[in-house]
């Protein structure tokens, strides 16, 4: 029975199991189909991405390819490991400042607990010991995000981040990203897994000036990262994410999160235990900042300064776009974000170790000027309560005309315990001591001249007031910038942005004036009204570039750098580009201008002298309510810029703070020009004397795109009065036609044609032709009809007078119009012929000169 029930229930299999099978590839059959369209839809996209890719990325890829390979050839150990630490040498080639930081927390992997490098390798780069430098999955996700619009980030590896830390800035591009990719694929191939590892730990930033993690260890607990905690060293690890978000010390919570995210990431992949895991996640941590972990106190002004130039000099070389005018807010978050990334990476890497650094700087004078200073500003004794520093306080730079070197960077009072340098990190309104810069070069350059009058009455109350509370009336530029002109600066800086078609800014960016803001294309600028301000060494840097003949270079103190390990020069001082920002001509005309400031009885500086010099160029400045007090000049061997006033805005008393200003302006050029032969700046060849006036060629050029205007205007008159003949001929045939002789017989549908007619008649006014008189006859032989058929007046009389009157006030229009532009004319006819003279008179005193020398010969 058993036996007939198996053999039953075996046919019964047999009879469903076909089905069962047909309906299995049945089944199947449409997964496939599915699976299959799936996939090829999916390698469409790609291959569309790709394509799309190439397209608008293959000229960047191919140069960032070629980039990056020629980066990778110059790649080598000392770039991660620095053995000498960076010195600062004076202009006598005597060490300034040494420093040691990396020399001494630099841990090496063999002698780093595992973990460290364990707990880093399991949040950043699972597959770090599968890739070679190139995770590709990360790379499928930078070409996707890039083909799909959403931009080129995409998954790093630990030795592509080690490529942009030492390397790159953080620009985020294609062509960096394929830049850094290559970099990394060498790199993998130059060193071991193990060094890689090394080489990133010990130069990651982890915030609070450490780099390096053995450094961070110390900044964040007081102890070496190898004493530190499980949680300690997964927590310190996880600042390298975001060292702003992760700071243990002002976000424990975030950085805690992380930490514990991190040990979860080391049990699931083997890297401690379960009982390793839930003992360090049940552990906690106490985090301070411990500031005698590292020696980065640059408490010399100049050094500071030095070390500052340094940074951006590499960061130029690490190819950093720096910018210093934005289209948008946002832009200009985005900029200041990367530039403070950039810059930090750089300056620690210095303080770091591997540099020689060779100055200008003068220990001897540099201790002149700050007693200078110090002594001017003694008169103000008041504290500070909260640091025992000064309340009032100055500042000054002084930069050398024939090289554009910063000769002194003088950040303070000199107080000890005082290391700020106010003269490149202080932003403060610089008030009237910006106009040279912003509105009368500008304004030179469109050919305006020194005697050019503009009126310094407020047209409206958008205009800011003058300091003198009124208007002087019609001021000369020169005037006008001596006494100060607030209105005058305002008119001369918005015109110079419409006629020059650029931002009022244009000229400071250009000059790397690095507190600009998106706000600053506004006339008020001109007077200071900045929405950051400038320091003292971009005041003097922009004064400078006016004796420059227009020329602006870089202010620093650097000399050369050179790197340690193999005593390669990497930057020399006689490499720095100038950049022509302003003429020839408007330069000198705006220095020539600033000396009227001390020279008229009336100028803000006037009483004020030099001692060596009678040929030199001031301008002062002052802020509302004299928070900010300014003086800013020039000699043809120096310029000096000086501000003085409270760290926090207050208001001053302008009579003694402002004095004191240009007591040290007096003093700091006395000592540097003594000793120095008394010469005047040097006038370009494109600035002449013509009728006790200086004359530039962007004046002259200016008259003559004028006379050039005048003729085309005349030009175009020609053409539209012989448009206007030719309209006449043809009213002239309709007005000429023979009339009916009897009135009655002349209909007054007639009549009101040739009055319309008569409306089309073109009044043509030149300086040669006058056709009123035509015009005239045609209207008298008109109203004769009219007469007769309306001898006491009626609807037509008063058409016709009213076409009368019309052309009778379109002549005279026409005829003021002429008589103007003959006037002017003349005007222009007779000031040639006075140029000409003294052109003349000027060749024929050469010639005499010439005569003279000749015969000495």
């Amino acid at each position: 029975m058993a036996n007939r029930k198996e053999r039953h229930q075996q046919k019964k299999e047999k009879r469903i199991r076909p089905a069962r099978k047909k309906s299995s590839q049945s089944k199947l059959s449409r997964s496939t189909k599915i699976s299959l369209s799936i996939l090829a839809a999916i390698l469409l996209v790609v291959i569309a991405g790709t394509i799309f890719f190439f397209q608008k990325y293959g000229k960047e890829v191919t140069a960032a390819i070629d980039a990056g390979e020629e980066h990778a050839a110059k790649i080598q150990e000392s770039d991660f490991k620095q053995y000498h630490p960076t010195t600062i040498l004076d202009r006598n080639g005597q060490v300034l400042k040494e420093l040691k930081t990396q020399e001494r927390d630099y841990i090496t992997y063999d002698k780093m607990d595992p973990l460290v490098s364990q707990a880093l390798i399991s949040i950043e780069d699972k597959r770090f010991y599968d890739h070679h430098g190139v995770d590709t999955q990360g790379l499928l996700t930078v070409a996707l995000n890039a083909a799909t619009g959403r931009g080129v980030r995409g998954a790093s590896t630990i030795t592509q981040q080690l490529v942009k830390n030492i390397y790159l800035t953080p620009e985020v591009s294609i062509s960096r990203k394929i830049e850094e990719m290559v970099m990394a694929q060498s790199l993998e191939k130059k060193f071991t897994k193990h060094q890689i590892l090394e080489y990133y730990l010990n130069n990651v930033y982890f915030g609070h000036g450490a780099y390096g993690i053995n450094a961070a260890a110390k900044v964040y607990f007081g102890k070496s990262i190898n004493d530190t905690s499980l949680l300690e060293k997964a927590t310190l690890v996880g600042i390298t994410n975001n060292p702003g978000i992760f700071d243990p010390t002002t976000n424990k919570k975030n950085a805690l999160k992380r930490a514990k995210l991190i040990l979860k990431e080391m049990n699931q992949q083997g890297y401690i235990t379960k009982d390793q895991y839930d003992k360090a996640v049940a552990d906690d941590i106490s985090a301070e900042i411990h500031s005698n972990a590292l020696n980065n106190q640059l408490d010399n002004n100049e050094v500071a300064l030095a070390v500052d130039s340094t940074t951006k000099i590499l960061m130029g070389q690490q190819d950093f776009r720096f910018q210093y005018q934005f289209d948008s807010k946002e832009e200009e978050d985005r900029y200041n974000e990367e530039y403070t990334t950039a810059y930090n990476k750089v300056y620690q890497r210095i303080l770091s170790g591997g540099y020689q650094i060779s100055t200008n700087i003068d220990p001897a004078l540099h201790d002149q000027l700050q007693g200078i200073v110090s002594n001017v500003m003694n008169a103000w004794q008041d504290i500070n309560g909260e640091n025992n520093f000064y309340t009032k306080q100055a500042a000054m730079t002084v930069i050398d005309n024939h090289t554009g070197d910063v000769v002194a960077s003088i950040g303070g009072r000199g107080e000890e315990g005082n290391h700020y340098n106010r003269a490149f990190l202080s932003y403060r309104q610089p008030g009237s001591a910006i106009k040279p810069l912003v509105s009368y070069a500008p304004a030179y350059e469109r050919g305006l001249l020194e005697s050019s009058a503009v009126s310094d009455d407020r047209p409206n109350n958008t205009y800011p007031n003058n300091v003198y509370n009124g208007s002087k009336g019609n001021l000369t530029l020169r005037n006008a910038l001596a006494v100060s002109s607030n209105v005058v600066a305002y008119k001369l800086a918005d015109e110079n942005r419409n006629e020059l078609k650029e931002p009022v800014y244009q000229r400071l960016s250009q000059m790397q004036f690095t507190g600009l803001d998106v706000e600053d294309d506004n006339p008020i600028i001109a007077v200071g009204g900045m929405t950051y301000g400038a320091t003292t060494q971009e005041m003097a840097s922009g004064i400078a570039t006016l004796v420059n003949q227009g020329n602006y270079r870089a202010p620093v103190n650097i000399q050369t750098i050179k790197r340690k390990d193999n005593g390669q020069e990497i930057f020399s001082q006689s490499e720095i580009a100038q950049q022509k920002v302003y003429s020839d001509d408007a330069a000198y005309l705006t220095i020539d201008t600033m000396k009227a400031v001390h020279q008229n009885t009336d100028g803000t500086a006037a009483g004020l002298t030099l001692a060596h010099n009678q040929y030199w160029a001031v301008k002062t400045g002052t802020t509302d309510e004299a928070k900010d007090l300014w003086t800013v000049g020039a000699t043809p061997y120096y310029t000096v810029a000086v501000w003085a006033g409270d760290d926090t805005p207050q208001p001053q008393d302008n009579a003694s703070v402002g004095q004191a200003t240009k007591e040290i302006f007096k003093q700091t050029m006395d000592l540097l020009n003594d000793g120095k032969e008394d010469v005047d700046f040097q006038m370009p060849s494109s600035v002449q004397k013509a009728g006790g006036q200086l004359v530039t060629r962007s004046s002259q050029t200016k008259q003559v795109l004028a006379t050039r205007k005048n003729a085309l205007d005349t030009a175009t008159t020609n053409i539209d009065t012989l448009a206007k003949q030719k309209a006449n001929e043809l009213t002239a045939a309709k007005l000429s036609t023979p009339m009916v002789e009897e009135a009655s017989t002349f209909s007054n549908q007639l009549i009101s044609e040739r009055i319309n007619t008569l409306s089309q008649f073109e009044i043509i006014v030149t300086d040669t032709q006058d056709n009123w008189q035509t015009f005239d006859q045609f209207a008298q032989d008109v109203f004769a009809l009219v007469q007769q058929v309306e001898p006491s007046g009626g609807t037509l009389s008063e058409q016709y007078t009213s076409v009368y009157r019309n052309k009778e006030a379109e002549y005279a229009h026409e005829k003021a119009a002429r008589d103007s532009a003959i006037n002017t004319v003349k005007d222009q006819i007779t000031d040639t012929k006075n140029q000409s003279k003294d052109l003349d008179k000027q060749i024929s005193d050469l010639k005499k000169q010439l005569e003279a020398v000749k015969k000495d010969e």
